[in-house]
């Protein structure tokens, strides 16, 4: 089962999920979803850090992306952030502006996950 933040919804905070999500809306602050998937779909927005094993963009994300197995972007998502992962697919139509560090992703899950007292 997955959990879903629908187009109408605004969040202003820290959201934290056992369970894979999937943002339509929009998100100030940072998104915990340990070992789980996070997908950003087409008409989303997060503004903030993003911690998971997998994180897939459809839209526009700002922030921070730590992913311990992937991170995709997809046509037409537009990533602004430093991005930590032992992967990352970048598809054609996909804007990205930051830098990667894919050494540094199961140290930097770590101590995110510590400063969140997971």
């Amino acid at each position: 089962m997955a959990t879903t933040i629908g187009k109408g919804i605004t969040i202003k905070g820290t959201v934290h999920c056992d369970e894979p999500i999937e943002i339509s809306g929009n998100i100030a602050g940072d998104v915990f979803a340990g070992s789980n998937a996070v997908t950003v779909a087409a008409e989303a927005h997060v503004e903030g850090a993003v911690t998971a094993r997998e994180v897939v963009v459809r839209g526009t994300l700002n922030g921070r992306v730590i992913a311990t197995d992937l991170v995709r972007l997809e046509a037409d998502s537009t990533v602004i952030a430093d991005v930590a992962s032992p992967k990352l697919a970048i598809l054609d139509g996909a804007i990205f502006r930051g830098k990667v560090e894919p050494a540094r992703a199961e140290a930097a899950a770590r101590v995110a996950a510590y400063r969140q007292g997971s």
